[in-house]
């Protein structure tokens, strides 16, 4: 069954974190996001978020600058097209350079609109694609902004656990807070721990990293550059943690190179930073295949990106938790109508179809005033 695209709308919004976030990139109180509304011939909605930050620290792109390249190049692509499955969209995205947030944001939007007309959750249309099931329930994990002093920590470490989150993350900016992780990860020998460096570590801090190795710290996420894969190889020889790439990767063969090199053995896979759900899965497949390591990480995202990463998350055999806090972490205000509460350290997926969450009636309404780039 063919579905024609007839409508893509974009809206800008800026979301209040209840509190700022802090990681070596950069400390956040702002959240810009854009909603990306498509619908369809049938006149069924699907809706994407696009999750470039607002500057070029995390990724090179930004909201601004993705939106230009939705305008200008992506939606041309839509017009008078006929999709018969979401994967095709990648295929049609892919003489673009680049740009994988963009894509993605409205590659996920398709996905949704799909699950739509296919009178199927987009947990259940992701499972189906990959040959298996999907959980109801999924077991999450917090990640935790960069803290100056053990008091500071300890006590957010103790209030991650106490709402029941299964694995806990930290972030670090710089090698002097390794020993207040140290202090950390013996003071709460029964949690499962990893840190997080967004590239604030080199091979100059090997013996402090090897020194961290305990049994409740499962891994060490992104210690170097971004764009360092053999010193990451050369750091993972040395020390008995797993290493987690994260922003090395932005497309499969980025996790095959990693993989070949030993760069590390495990992946932090953000559907918004791969280009979309498609490319998701075929990373989430080599994974498997090869014994990496590989889970659902997140970015800081308002409802929509969180629906999202949760469908992905819930497919059986993505085992460790995800980076998919409940709803009422972040945003004084979200914009979809309802929240995802945490429940023994698991989050359910919503059993409406698509993505299963409604946009808040206010942000409907201000998406649908805005000018059709189709």
């Amino acid at each position: 069954m063919y579905m024609k695209i007839i409508k893509m709308h974009l809206l800008p919004i800026k979301l209040q974190l209840k509190t700022p976030f802090i990681s070596n990139h950069e400390t956040i109180s702002e959240r810009e996001i854009t909603v990306i509304g498509l619908k369809n011939d049938a006149g069924i909605w699907g809706y994407g978020e696009l999750e470039a930050f607002s500057t070029p620290y995390y990724t090179p792109e930004t909201q601004e600058s993705a939106r230009l390249i939705i305008r200008k190049i992506i939606g041309p692509l839509l017009k008078n097209i006929q999709i018969n499955q979401p994967e095709e969209i990648t295929n049609i995205f892919s003489n673009i350079a680049g740009n994988q947030m963009a894509k993605a944001a409205v590659e996920t939007a398709v996905w949704d609109l799909f699950a739509k007309t296919q009178k199927k959750t987009l947990a259940a249309l992701i499972a189906q694609k990959m040959n298996t099931t999907y959980r109801q329930n999924v077991p999450v994990g917090i990640s935790i902004g960069a803290k100056s002093t053990f008091t500071e920590l300890k006590n957010k470490v103790f209030s991650a656990n106490s709402q029941g989150y299964q694995r806990i993350k930290i972030k670090v900016t710089s090698s002097e807070e390794l020993v207040i992780i140290k202090r950390i990860l013996q003071e709460f020998p029964n949690l499962t721990f990893m840190i997080d460096a967004n590239s604030s570590f080199s091979l100059n801090t090997t013996a402090k990293l090897a020194e961290l190795a305990a049994p409740n710290l499962v891994m060490i996420e992104q210690p170097l550059r971004t764009t360092d894969l053999v010193d990451h190889s050369r750091l993972q020889s040395r020390i008995k943690t797993r290493l987690c790439l994260d922003e090395n990767i932005f497309s499969l063969d980025d996790v095959k190179t990693a993989y070949t090199l030993k760069s590390a053995q495990a992946i932090n896979l953000k559907i918004a930073r791969v280009g979309g759900i498609t490319n998701s899965l075929a990373i989430i497949n080599f994974c498997w295949e090869h014994k990496l390591l590989v889970w659902c990480g997140g970015m800081l995202e308002a409802g929509i990106g969180r629906a999202t990463n949760l469908a992905l998350a819930s497919l059986n055999g993505l085992n460790f938790p995800g980076d998919i806090s409940a709803s009422s972490r972040y945003y004084f205000k979200d914009v979809i109508t309802s929240e995802f509460i945490l429940e023994h350290g698991m989050l359910s997926v919503p059993v409406e179809l698509g993505i299963g969450v409604v946009l808040n009636s206010m942000f409907q309404k201000a998406l649908q005033n805005t000018i059709s780039l189709l």
